[in-house]
């Protein structure tokens, strides 16, 4: 048996310190085929460390009911990436895509939108697009029901959001005052 399917099979049966060593075979592999397709380094070794976190935080019975017929894990992680990679590059598009909507009326207006959906694009998929719906004028109730989920749920996803955007902009002000003008 090859050592990454070893590991493979070790974190199937519940331990996850096998799939730190998975980890440290295969990270620097599925950089490269995530590199190819983003071509950019940092984002492709976001693209894989969410992966391997993803992957940790599935309990042990999920693991063997959707993962029990993988028979290369080198190959299953290699699409794996490649679909996240993708999944990248489809936000990216759509957030430049919003960019290029905006009114050309405030240059720092637009560059603190930029600003925000360049940081927007590292967060999960469903947060973003609970926030994009936020940003385009849906109230919570409304954004509930377009994705059937309940509205406790939709407060929380966003009050997180937020939470982890203050984090990251050392100026509050900043973004306090951009999210009073959206």
């Amino acid at each position: 048996m090859r050592q990454p399917q070893k590991y493979w099979t070790l974190f199937l049966q519940g331990d996850d310190r096998a799939l730190g060593e998975l980890y440290h075979v295969l990270f620097e592999p599925m950089v490269f085929v995530a590199y190819h397709r983003v071509k950019n380094m940092e984002h492709a070794r976001d693209i894989v460390s969410e992966l391997f976190v993803s992957l940790l935080a599935t309990s042990t019975e999920a693991r063997r009911m959707k993962w029990k017929n993988v028979e290369s894990i080198q190959a299953y992680l290699t699409t794996a990436v490649k679909n996240k990679a993708i999944d990248y590059l489809r936000t990216k598009k759509s957030h430049v895509e919003i960019l290029t909507l905006l009114p050309q009326e405030h240059a720092q207006e637009q560059e603190t939108d930029m600003s925000i959906l360049e940081e927007l694009i590292h967060y999960p998929k469903k947060e973003t697009e609970l926030f994009q719906l936020h940003l385009d004028g849906y109230s919570n109730t409304e954004i509930a029901e377009k994705k059937m989920i309940s509205e406790k749920t939709v407060r929380n996803k966003l009050s997180m959001t937020r939470r982890k955007m203050a984090l990251h902009y050392k100026s509050f002000l900043t973004l306090a005052l951009w999210m009073i003008a959206h």
